[in-house]
């Protein structure tokens, strides 16, 4: 039969659900108590609190308990291309954001112009990939110091695999913001001067 691992919380914390009710505990074993003590105050049958507690945790999440057969084993893979990408993205976004110097946003016009090259620039690459967190950190970050604006055609913007930073924010800032290379193509907007 399998059993809860006492070292590990559940999500939400050590909980069973008795119907509608959610019966918390600080530990399994006083999670153990609580549900016994529900049941006993309310009339209601005792029958075999831990089988219905382990069944409950061990039911939704396999991987918190001993002897379940049925947990998948993934191995951990190093890093993507895509997530090394949204973790340049994110430090890029966030020095900005913590420079002492005020970004002078670009007009919404050209902003527009500029994403309309960078959607048929082959380096613009979807970077969110992986943590789901860090996706959105990074997203609410980017927003942050674009000030959340969007063009009709940024919103389907990714990263710049060549610059490192986020597309559908870079548009909006003055190029001399923005990195320099000589691997950018000829139709780049950041090599028109």
């Amino acid at each position: 039969m399998p059993k809860p691992i006492e070292g590990l919380i559940p999500p939400g914390g050590h909980h069973y659900m008795e119907s509608d009710v959610k019966i918390t505990g600080s530990s399994y074993k006083n999670l153990l108590e609580n549900v016994t003590n529900y049941r006993a105050e309310n009339h209601l049958s005792l029958g075999d609190v831990e089988g219905d507690v382990t069944n409950y945790i061990c039911g939704n999440w396999p991987h918190f308990c001993h002897g379940v057969d049925m947990v998948v084993v993934t191995s951990v893979t190093s890093p993507t291309g895509r997530s090394e990408l949204m973790n340049d993205i994110s430090t890029w976004a966030r020095n900005i954001l913590h420079s002492n110097e005020r970004t002078q946003l670009v007009s919404d016009e050209l902003a527009e112009q500029r994403a309309k090259i960078c959607r048929q620039c082959p380096n613009n690459v979807n970077w969110r990939g992986g943590c789901s967190s860090c996706i959105a950190a990074t997203d609410r970050i980017c927003a942050s110091i674009r000030n959340a604006r969007d063009t009709k055609s940024s919103q389907v913007l990714g990263g710049c695999k060549l610059l490192r930073h986020d597309n559908r924010t870079a548009i909006f800032f003055d190029k001399d913001k923005l990195s320099e290379s000589n691997d950018l193509p000829e139709f780049c907007w950041l090599n028109n001067k």
